[in-house]
């Protein structure tokens, strides 16, 4: 089977509301019509908080970690790299095109339903899936069922039904600005896994000409592989280096503090010039109850640094290790 992919260019799209163009609430009741479902991605989660040139679908990049920045507004408006804490200023005209229509883009999920629900036939239900649902599989499936629209943030998952009837991402570029350095690598294999279904999918988005397009276009995944490597291979991201993110977590912040203090500093006295450390005790996420911050560490092999952490990091319930 093949599928048809269709790019709506959201510069000459009409909006109904934002990120949801006149030409997709057609598709919406067109596929219903049809006794279909439309299954919707939008990445818009957690703190994941972005800006977006409207003119050219531009977003900035950390020259350092090849992610997207983060937008915040305290203590002034900035853009923050999650990984190495790189701060940006936040501009006031696209640094691409120099057009003035730069935005924050902070529409939740729970807006677009809500906006959704009122563009749409009266009778059409509408299921959301994130980290608020708390059904489980079997369940899920079953309300699915009963839905004609299914909308969900899950990048690089894969929700399956037979009555879907066409797969819609409403936001291309804030999938892209995600801060993970594997979330091209997502969108691609999620796009493509969609592509093998033969199912109608639709893109909106403000860069139809982006290199990662174009490769789910023509559906090389060799060209696509070779294209991954080389930022992988600039960033010393894995295969080609090992990354790995410890986290400091607790209920009591001033306990956070303390092990990361302690955490940084011998880090820096057993760390090789070519390891690359990532820190910022100024960035705070709270998960569960428990204040959280984390370092960052890249190099060719990190063996030797994480091997003199290992009390640390077993022995201490606060420190939680992810190593790639």
């Amino acid at each position: 089977m093949s599928s048809i992919l269709t790019i709506i260019p959201l510069q000459s799209a009409r909006l109904e509301a934002p990120c949801i163009s006149a030409e997709i609430i057609s598709v919406i009741e067109e596929v219903k019509s049809e006794g279909k479902k439309s299954l919707i991605f939008y990445s818009r989660r957690g703190n994941a908080r972005a800006w977006i040139c409207a003119d050219c679908g531009h977003y900035e990049k950390c020259p350092h970690c090849d992610i997207a920045f983060a937008y915040h507004t305290t203590p002034e408006k900035c853009l923050i790299c999650h990984h190495c804490s790189q701060i940006a200023p936040f501009p006031i005209i696209c640094p691409h095109c120099h057009g003035n229509k730069v935005n924050p883009v902070w529409v939740g999920i729970q807006q677009i339903e809500d906006r959704l629900s009122k563009l749409v036939s009266t009778n059409t239900k509408i299921l959301r899936i994130d980290s608020d649902t708390k059904e489980k599989s079997g369940v899920l499936y079953n309300t699915i069922k009963t839905s004609d629209i299914i909308i969900t943030t899950q990048i690089g998952g894969s929700i399956v039904h037979p009555d879907i009837g066409a797969v819609i991402w409403l936001s291309f570029e804030l999938n892209l600005s995600i801060p993970s350095y594997h979330i091209e690598e997502d969108i691609y294999h999620e796009i493509s896994y969609y592509k093998k279904q033969g199912l109608p999918l639709y893109i909106q988005t403000y860069t139809p000409d982006h290199p990662l397009l174009r490769e789910i276009m023509d559906g090389n995944t060799r060209s696509f592989l070779s294209y991954l490597s080389r930022e992988r291979i600039e960033f010393r991201y894995p295969p080609f280096a090992e990354l790995a993110t410890i986290r400091i977590h607790d209920e009591q912040k001033k306990k956070v503090e303390d092990i990361m203090s302690k955490l940084i500093n011998k880090i820096s006295i057993i760390k090789l010039p070519s390891t690359f450390l990532a820190f910022d005790t100024n960035i705070w996420e709270k998960y569960g109850g428990e204040w959280q911050q984390k370092i960052v560490l890249k190099d060719k092999s990190l063996s030797y640094v994480l091997r003199d952490l290992e009390v640390e990091i077993v022995r201490n319930r606060s420190v939680t290790l992810e190593w790639s």
